[in-house]
């Protein structure tokens, strides 16, 4: 049995373009760079049976190009989703993401926007878990929302649009945030799938009118929550919002912290939230301040 190196020097030679007199007589080479991304991936697979998954994704990249050089981009982009397997599995998040990317261009190129959707989505949570990269996250998720949407999928949309906008907010983009979070408003409105989720979308987009120091902006928020969604008057959440916008107008940071911690032994408060909270107190605290 060939070893992985081996196979991989077979397919070097075999995958070097004819030159010269013999280019005449030789034809179609494609069958040649075929035949050599056959052995890259037979060295892949060695690879992966040996646990070596980093060299296992750098055969697969390989296998991948000779593809390319043959004109079969749709194996071509099967390909590199392996390497990406392999190279995320190694635990190489920069390179996984580098071949991700490449598949993702090639079934574009083909119209295959409701997969390329999928791997966006997938782009986004390795740069947000992976590598704490917001800015990139932000921007896979955004696409994987529009290509959602364009294909009519609009629970799956919904889903990129939440990432987009909660991490938006964590950002600093309070803004972008809100108007996010009134998109998902806007989708969520008579969607029998996703109406239990509109509570925490008000909440959220209100949350983020007070870290922009807006609460004339967040006493809209409530009043539309109240007035176009029947399940959140009289919620949990409506009491906290209400309070809290209470709270930020009276400059009472203490009675914003009280609200939170009243709120919390009953309907834990999760991390975004917590955080977000912390900036609309240290917004009061610093008014606070400015009055002394």
């Amino acid at each position: 049995m060939s070893t992985p190196e081996e196979l991989l020097s077979r397919a070097e030679k075999k995958g070097q373009p004819t030159t010269g007199f013999l280019k005449w007589f030789s034809g179609d080479q494609s069958y040649k760079y075929e035949e050599a991304s056959d052995l890259c991936i037979q060295a892949a697979n060695i690879y992966k049976l040996q646990k070596n998954l980093k060299l296992a994704g750098d055969s697969f990249v390989k296998a991948a190009v000779f593809q390319l050089k043959a004109g079969n981009e749709d194996d071509a982009g099967n390909i590199y989703i392996d390497s990406y397997k392999s190279y995320k599995s190694s635990g190489d998040s920069l390179l996984a993401i580098e071949s991700l990317k490449e598949a993702v261009d090639l079934f574009t190129k083909r119209g295959q926007f409701r997969r390329s959707a999928n791997f966006k989505f997938e782009l986004g949570e390795m740069y947000e878990t992976d590598l704490n990269d917001y800015p990139n996250a932000i921007g896979e998720y955004e696409l994987a929302g529009e290509w959602y949407e364009q294909d009519q999928a609009v629970a799956l949309a919904n889903k990129s649009w939440l990432k987009c906008a909660d991490l938006m907010a964590l950002s600093g983009d309070y803004i972008k945030a809100s108007d996010k979070y009134s998109k998902l408003i806007s989708n969520s409105i008579g969607n029998k799938m996703s109406q239990w989720s509109l509570k925490d979308y008000y909440l959220k987009k209100a949350i983020c009118q007070l870290a922009a120091t807006d609460s004339v902006a967040a006493a809209r928020t409530l009043n539309e929550a109240m007035n176009e969604d029947p399940n959140f008057n009289g919620s949990r959440e409506c009491q906290l919002l209400g309070d809290i916008i209470e709270a930020y107008n009276e400059r009472d940071s203490e009675k914003l912290s009280s609200v939170a911690f009243e709120y919390d032994k009953f309907s834990k408060l999760d991390k975004w939230k917590t955080t977000m909270l912390l900036k609309v107190k240290e917004n009061i605290s610093e008014d606070e301040d400015d009055l002394l």
